[in-house]
């Protein structure tokens, strides 16, 4: 049998396998996404049940099956269940955002450090009490930018010139354009200046500096209007939690 490998990891999904066993689905630091089995480990009244919650941050002992379609996991030690967004439900709602979102752009094994730093500070965030719809324009900028899809603010991403505050946001186009530009883009959104320099600030500045980042409801709701079509576009999968996120919405809990 091959060695047994150590992670640091966030649980992104976990299923049911037979009577006394778990699938989880791990976001890990080292390795990328892993799919483990863990034998042996559900019982009526589990004493360390929690441990493999969703997005748990835990330290995995783990061998790696590279002819079978998962792995086989033989520790799951739990160091961080986050549970301020867990007794919160606008919190929950939007931790589950993020791993969702995690789930659906990574591959197995696709190790992606930057993104895995992205997800944790964005649960610490959520963790301290900051507002939970600004963490997650934080996180979606900066996950935008781990993968190489971030969305180009400072200056036209046709011809170059300046935007100044007169441009428009294309999301076909992947950023500003310019006034004259922006008048060949039937889907352009107008933005403010407020809100391109919110979301440029965010790009500039790194995770622990942007909890400091200040911004107005107006300008919060134009960039969760124009990040939630970028990320439809470039994604291209419906994203579940966005609904549950929506119906918060209606009721005014989100």
């Amino acid at each position: 049998m091959a060695a047994a490998q150590s992670a640091e990891g966030i649980i992104l999904r976990k299923y049911y396998l037979r009577e006394t066993s778990y699938v989880l689905v791990v976001f890990t630091k080292e390795f990328g996404k892993i799919r483990g089995v863990m034998k042996g480990v559900r019982d009526p009244y589990p004493q360390f049940g929690g441990n493999f919650e969703i997005f748990t941050r835990c330290q995995l002992l783990f061998y790696r099956k590279k002819k079978k379609l998962m792995d086989l996991i033989t520790q799951c030690e739990a160091l961080d269940f986050f549970l301020p967004v867990r007794k919160d439900i606008e919190r929950l709602t939007y931790a589950n955002y993020f791993i969702e979102l995690v789930n659906i752009v990574t591959r197995d094994y696709d190790v992606n450090k930057g993104l895995y730093h992205v997800l944790l500070e964005s649960l610490r965030m959520l963790s301290s009490g900051a507002s939970a719809k600004r963490v997650s324009r934080i996180f979606e900028l900066k996950l935008l930018e781990t993968l190489g899809l971030a969305p180009r603010l400072d200056e036209c991403v046709r011809c170059g010139a300046a935007v100044e505050g007169k441009g428009c946001f294309s999301v076909k186009s992947g950023g500003m354009l310019c006034a004259g530009c922006g008048k060949k883009d039937d889907a352009c959104l107008r933005l403010s200046p407020g809100t391109v320099k919110f979301m440029h600030k965010i790009q500039l500045s790194d995770m622990a500096k942007t909890a400091r980042i200040k911004v107005s409801k107006e300008v919060g709701r134009e960039t969760e209007e124009a990040l939630k079509r970028f990320l439809q576009y470039y994604i291209n999968r419906p994203v579940r939690s966005l609904k549950f996120l929506e119906e918060l919405q209606k009721v005014g809990i989100a």
